[in-house]
């Protein structure tokens, strides 16, 4: 559609100088009143793809980063070493510096924190799942959802020694976002 506006506005000016070099006096009103079309519906075209992208433009970020990654393979595990010494970087978020159990991704742009434990959890995939309260999503080598009363978004993700948690915040953050991320997590860390 962009294209088609500019081709229409590029022709609408070269027009012109035509126009002006002619010298029957008819011919410049005719070039005159196409430039004027032409603009008349340019707008129109160019107002949509802006409206479009100023309004949802993070969102269809988000969800081209989801479709982009998407879950790893259904047998994958995140390797032990990424659980200990994760990628600094996954998609927009950088690792930030700090000691304990969780390491903290912070978003390069907006005030968002996603949190990926690196206590492995021995209990059974399916059952810490199972917990998922609402919108069990597949996502890298698991699956996200929220709590039951909808304060966390939780992710569990297969390793090779267990399962780890990845939460966010959900005015932070939506569910998709947040599966993106674990999307991408879950690649640049080498699931397999």
């Amino acid at each position: 559609m962009r294209k088609t506006v500019l081709l229409l506005s590029t022709l609408a000016l070269s027009t012109l100088p035509l126009a002006a070099c002619g010298g029957e006096g008819e011919e410049a009103p005719t070039a005159e009143t196409a430039p004027t079309a032409a603009p008349e519906d340019a707008p129109d075209e160019t107002e949509e793809p802006r409206e479009a992208s100023d309004a949802g433009g993070e969102e269809m970020e988000e969800e081209a980063e989801a479709t982009a990654a998407g879950p790893a393979p259904e047998d994958a595990v995140i390797p032990a070493a990424a659980v200990t010494d994760p990628p600094p970087e996954v998609g927009a978020f950088s690792l930030m510096d700090g000691s304990g159990p969780a390491h903290m991704y912070s978003h390069d742009e907006e005030s968002i924190l996603i949190s990926v434990d690196s206590t492995v959890l021995a209990s059974d995939y399916d059952t810490l799942a199972g917990e998922i309260a609402t919108d069990n999503t597949p996502a890298g080598t698991g699956s996200c959802g929220t709590n039951s009363s909808g304060s966390s978004i939780v992710c569990y993700q297969r390793t090779e020694d267990g399962v780890i948690t990845v939460t966010a915040i959900p005015e932070e953050i939506s569910l998709e976002g947040t599966a993106a991320f674990v999307d991408q997590f879950a690649e640049t860390a080498g699931a397999a």
